[in-house]
């Protein structure tokens, strides 16, 4: 049996959608201008779905994949869209999975053919399981050697603790070492699953063909149902420093904000342009080009299905990090102060949709937005009510929000400090 629906974007495309008899959802946004496409398999299960003893398993599969199925061998893998001149690419996340590729328009069942290859019929070799742990340790060692990427993923731990969004996505070392083919095999038999994953495609693309293949390649996908998971708690106040051989200090701080599918979504999203995103933003004016007191600075807004994290990061100079830490809460302060002017605002949300509709100059981009949003709201967001949403965004719901987030006792925080060992010093507090 399939189950068809069609809507039309403000662009007159046509967002088609047939559900499969397994439950795997096959979505596609034909451009009729383009001459290639980007298709995408979403699994919706990431490393907040993985058990403690789990911890990296969903990053490491997406590696694995790529090391032979029942009827490849790696470099068969690599060569079978490369040939044509289409890539091959994956990447994992907390909330999913997503194998994706891009071909010219004739080449639509080849990437069908090898994707469903890939997810389906992966053979995880013990002897290549074994390499690539290899592979993901030195991944894991680049980013004990990157302050930057080091300090986002302890802040996420410290703001989530034990729960799996806490986790990182790569896992821990003791973890992986202990994986085995067998372990894969039942990560892949739980999860893969009809009711757990969505085809979704951008571009040169024909609905009918592609539904097509996805019925003859994805034929034994047995149905299953969709991730269900826990919510964490609302995070205390924690404020952390920590000791590392660096050169720079690195500050974050941040809080805990609501997810993808949270109300103020949109408005999350204008506060973090205003405040951090570009040259033009608050941090970068005042603290960089006013003061001279970083190079790098930023804020950032990274969003999960029912959480977020908000927060500023900055890399100074050892002996500027108590002045910088003060201009940091100043800044997030004045905020809930003083209304952003209208002036202010219209800037940042004519950045972000400008933003928004670049993106959708890229297949790959397009396609990412429908497989991401049937995951999270089960249909597509049309983009010019995106854009409505982010245009009717007031300096009020600015303010408001910003009051609720930079309050006493939410906001936390942690700093990287130059100097030897790995000494942590923190404190806490319920607020």
């Amino acid at each position: 049996m399939l189950l068809q629906s069609n809507r039309y974007s403000s662009e007159g495309t046509a967002i088609r959608k047939t559900t499969l008899s397994s439950g795997l959802r096959v979505l596609t946004e034909r451009i009729t201008s383009a001459h290639s496409l980007a298709l995408g398999v979403w699994i919706d299960t990431g490393s907040r779905d993985e058990r403690p003893e789990e911890n990296g398993i969903s990053h490491f599969i997406e590696h694995c994949v790529f090391k032979g199925t029942k009827r490849r061998r790696t470099h068969h893998i690599a060569q079978y869209l490369e040939s044509v001149g289409g890539y091959l690419n994956a990447f994992t996340s907390k909330d999913n999975t997503c194998y994706y590729a891009r071909v010219l328009r004739p080449h639509l069942g080849r990437a069908v053919h090898l994707l469903a290859d890939i997810v389906l019929h992966s053979t995880f070799p013990e002897k290549e399981v074994e390499k690539e742990k290899q592979v993901i340790l030195e991944e894991m060692r680049g980013t004990e050697d990157d302050p930057e990427e080091l300090l986002h993923e302890q802040f996420e731990l410290q703001m989530f603790g034990r729960h799996p969004l806490g986790q990182p996505i790569i896992g821990q070392e003791p973890q992986v070492r202990m994986f085995t083919s067998e372990h894969l095999h039942r990560f892949v038999h739980q999860h893969y699953v009809g009711g757990n994953m969505v085809v979704a495609a951008a571009g040169a693309v024909d609905h009918e063909r592609l539904v097509a293949e996805c019925e003859k390649e994805f034929a034994t996908l047995p149905r299953g149902a969709q991730t269900r998971r826990r919510k964490p708690g609302t995070p205390p106040s924690r404020h952390h420093v920590i000791h590392r051989p660096f050169q720079q200090a690195h500050i974050i701080i941040g809080c805990a904000a609501e997810g993808y599918r949270g109300p103020r979504r949109h408005q999350l999203a204008v506060l973090n342009t205003l405040l951090g995103e570009g040259m033009s933003s608050r941090l970068f004016q005042r603290i960089r080009e006013r003061y001279g007191y970083a190079y790098n600075i930023y804020s950032f807004l990274s969003m999960f299905t029912d959480v977020s994290v908000f927060g500023v990061y900055a890399a100074v100079d050892a002996d500027r990090v108590t002045r910088a830490t003060e201009v940091l809460y100043h800044e997030l302060d004045e905020l809930t102060r003083t209304p952003v002017s209208v002036r202010e605002l219209n800037r940042a949300k004519q950045q972000l949709t400008g933003t928004l509709m670049l993106g959708l100059e890229s297949m790959t981009n397009r396609m990412t937005r429908i497989g991401r949003d049937e995951l999270l709201y089960g249909q597509d967001v049309p983009v010019d009510e995106l854009i409505q949403h982010i245009q009717s965004v007031t300096p009020d719901e600015i303010r408001n929000l910003a009051t609720d987030l930079f309050r006493p006792g939410r906001l936390s925080s942690r700093t990287l400090l130059p100097g030897d060992g790995n000494v942590e010093q923190g404190t806490s507090a319920t607020g």
